[in-house]
């Protein structure tokens, strides 16, 4: 028994989010015919037993009534087989069921749970190995139970995938043997079903969740707005490190001799527009997702957000060329339409071309517009093309760069210094991250903001980032 699977490229014709379960026919005998030893093998019992007769048979030879005593002993050995033959189930008589989630999400723990009936194997043991594709890290590979009296077995396992794409479950397989029994029976249930891993669609009913209570997408934050505000005057408060100091009043601060801000409503049918960057830096890895897989569930996410606040979102993806275009609109076509091009995203080994890219977004967008750029920053020489151009495109737009930071060189940096060769890991690692900084700072003084936050926090930072500016006015 084992785990098998194939993967490919090409999506299921729909997207559903519930949960699918399907269910396979009983399984019958080709031709007709029942084959009662079709599956067999021993138990390690039966061997032991086998090889003691063996040794009656060889002792005989020395004395005759060891003959006798072999004799009866096969022949005992004979009924008992036979009797625990005709215990154990046909290998016709199954159902299985496989409940599966539909779409499985990108990078998430998922749970798929499989289940075999029969009447007559109540009470047996059962061990359960479902042929799930590799690519989805199915854990654990085999699972022991016992039927129950009605005939039923459930098992679960988990599944966790970090590659977009359609994959294909093959058949079940199940080995059955009673308690102390001398025979166990191998059945292939057949059970094929066709899954997609979509970007994180699991996340999205997270955050529409806490959305719903009013909370903010990071804990330990406050509130934010429900969706459908308008730009409406919604009160005072007392001014907090990081407040647009346009909207200090100056009338309420001289009245309560303290810093006091005018709070707005988030305003409603804004643009934003996410470009994803799909060139080599983006195919490296960063914690169990590579970064361009990281992008793929923070742009889904911020998209599905920006739809839920009434502004409309697009979506942009380049490498050297501009590969995709999706004009920004508003709706539940518009959100499909995104998630299948997230889906299809493939990185390709090539330097992106930001000057292309960001002059064909610039054309195309009509309107001032929050451009999300999803993309990695290194050095300033290495960035100069990146930083010249959003730095042009911040005359017109509100342009946010977002780059995440790889786990491995912040454990790098921050990891105790105990041979030399972490000196030097250490060294290198703090140059990257300098120089990193370095290009966000060229970035925000041409008025352009970033984000630099690591790869596992993208989704969240990137949501939150986005709800501060909506709260701050500033499109």
């Amino acid at each position: 028994m084992g785990w098998g699977g194939e993967h490919g490229s090409s999506p299921p014709t729909r997207l559903r989010v519930p949960t699918r379960l399907r269910c396979a026919e009983p399984t019958s005998p080709q031709g007709g015919e029942v084959n009662i030893f079709r599956g067999l093998a021993p138990q390690p019992r039966l061997l032991w037993a086998i090889a003691i007769g063996a040794v009656l048979i060889a002792l005989s030879i020395v004395s005759p009534v060891l003959v006798v005593v072999a004799i009866v002993y096969h022949a005992g050995l004979a009924l008992v087989l036979a009797r625990d033959l005709a215990l154990l189930p046909a290998r016709d008589g199954y159902r299985v069921r496989r409940v599966l989630p539909e779409p499985f999400s990108l990078g998430e723990l998922e749970h798929v749970r499989v289940a075999i009936e029969n009447p007559a194997a109540a009470g047996l043991i059962a061990t359960i190995a479902d042929h799930a594709p590799a690519g989805l890290n199915p854990q654990p590979r085999e699972i022991a139970g016992t039927f129950d009296r009605s005939g039923r077995i459930e098992i679960s396992y988990t599944t966790s995938s970090p590659r977009r794409g359609a994959y294909r479950f093959g058949p079940v397989d199940l080995q059955v043997s009673r308690q102390d029994g001398w025979w166990r029976r191998q059945v292939r249930l057949e059970h094929p079903d066709e899954v997609a891993v979509f970007p994180n669609v699991v996340a999205i009913k997270r955050i529409q969740l806490t959305l719903r209570r009013g909370l903010r997408a990071m804990a330990g934050l406050r509130r934010a707005r429900p969706p459908g505000a308008s730009t409406a005057f919604a009160g005072l408060r007392d001014y907090v490190r990081g407040d647009d100091v346009r909207r200090v009043s100056w009338t309420a601060t001289a009245r309560r001799d303290s810093p006091v801000v005018v709070e707005v409503e988030a305003e409603r049918g804004q643009q934003v527009m996410i470009a994803i960057d799909c060139g080599r830096l983006m195919t490296a890895p960063a914690g169990e997702l590579d970064k361009l897989d990281h992008a793929v569930n923070a742009a889904l996410m911020l998209a599905w957000v920006a739809q839920a606040y009434g502004d409309r979102v697009g979506l942009m993806t380049f490498d050297d060329r501009v590969t995709n275009f999706i004009k920004p609109e508003r709706g539940s076509s518009q959100l499909r339409r995104i998630t299948e091009a997230l889906y299809a995203i493939k990185p390709d080994f090539v330097e992106p071309d930001f000057g292309h890219a960001l002059t064909h977004l610039s054309l195309r967008l009509g309107r001032r517009s929050m451009v999300v750029v999803l993309t990695d920053l290194q050095d300033p020489e290495a960035s100069k093309e990146l930083v010249a151009h959003c730095l042009r495109l911040a005359a017109r737009h509100l342009v946010l760069v977002v780059a995440m930071s790889d786990p491995a060189v912040l454990n790098a940096r921050q990891a105790p210094i105990a041979t030399s060769s972490r000196a030097y890991e250490w060294a290198a690692a703090e140059e990257f991250l300098a120089s990193r900084r370095e290009s966000f700072e060229l970035l925000r003084r041409g008025g352009v903001l970033g984000l630099d936050v690591v790869a596992g926090n993208l989704s969240p930072a990137l949501v939150e980032r986005y709800l501060e500016l909506k709260e701050r006015a500033l499109l």
